[in-house]
């Protein structure tokens, strides 16, 4: 399987290139008012307008570094219900993809409640690997705030 790996707080992590839609230079963002910090603003995605998450925000507790690495990677999140909706996510370092095998992740050997969207784990030369679990990035609060139901 081929991942992409991108850093946060020097730490590295990896998204499976099967939910990845495309990846896209950093794009003006509209920031939204009294939104949750994590998310980055709105950005205008072939004409239609895609809230995008800043994973260093989630993840560290503080914005992006904005490098000539960082990218905006619009996804396809699965969502319990069935439906699928897109979302961006700003990513540092986004710099390499690698070829991995799902049987070389293991369990982490902690769980922690408050990072639903961090799985398993692997080595490398250079250290420890972790999956994003991209299906567990939004609370069901988040997806009613991003994604509310027209008409309600």
């Amino acid at each position: 399987m081929l991942f992409l790996q991108f850093t946060v707080d020097n730490t590295r992590y990896v998204l499976a290139t099967g939910a990845i839609i495309e990846v896209v230079p950093l794009a003006p963002l509209q920031k939204q008012p009294n939104a949750p910090a994590y998310v980055a603003g709105l950005m205008n995605y072939r004409g239609r307008s895609l809230p995008v998450i800043d994973i260093s925000q989630l993840f560290a507790g503080y914005d992006s570094a904005l490098h000539l690495s960082s990218r905006i990677v619009v996804i396809k999140l699965r969502l319990s219900e069935g439906e699928a909706i897109d979302i961006g996510l700003l990513l540092e370092k986004a710099t390499e993809i690698l070829k991995l095998e799902a049987s070389e992740f293991i369990e982490p050997g902690l769980e922690n409640p408050q990072t639903p969207y961090l799985g398993k784990v692997t080595m490398d030369a250079q250290g420890m690997l972790q999956l994003l679990a991209p299906e567990n990035i939004l609370s069901v609060l988040d997806r009613e705030l991003l994604f509310p139901v027209p008409g309600c």
